[in-house]
């Protein structure tokens, strides 16, 4: 998992030769506030969604992997908290689904919290268990993301 801020995405063009045409969807949609929706970007290969939620409690909803995408999440508005862990440390609780390209876990184990605001963003690789959407502080709080998917 990586956390960081726009100004230092070219570090991470190597993870990636897609990876470029995720962030800079990322920094147009910023500038032009997009709306909500979904965006190919590059066919299925890269596209994103960009969604308003209000957070919820950790207690809510599961850890989630994927096998054929890259995830990045960027708050573009408000602020939420991400737990993460290494996917060894997850028990199964929904079998990946290739439709989706998601496998859903649960755990007992210690979990990385990270609190992401408006301007950052979380990558997350096939072996990233993150569970999104968590009201920092256990307060719910509206949050507009852009996700972008990058197929690996």
């Amino acid at each position: 998992m990586i956390l960081d801020t726009l100004k230092n995405c070219g570090k991470y063009y190597g993870i990636n030769e897609k990876i470029g045409m995720a962030f800079d969807f990322i920094k147009r949609a910023v500038a032009e506030n997009l709306p909500v929706g979904n965006y190919e970007i590059d066919g299925r290969d890269v596209y994103s969604y960009i969604q308003e939620y209000t957070t919820k409690s950790e207690r809510t909803g599961g850890f989630e992997s994927h096998k054929k995408y890259i995830d990045i999440q960027f708050i573009a508005s408000g602020v939420e908290v991400i737990d993460v862990m290494d996917i060894s440390k997850g028990v199964i609780s929904q079998e990946y689904n290739e439709t989706s390209d998601a496998a859903f876990y649960k755990t007992d184990n210690r979990t990385t919290r990270c609190l992401i605001e408006a301007g950052q963003y979380a990558i997350f690789l096939p072996d990233d268990l993150h569970k999104p959407g968590i009201g920092y502080e256990e307060v719910p709080g509206d949050v507009k993301k852009i996700v972008v998917k990058v197929k690996i």
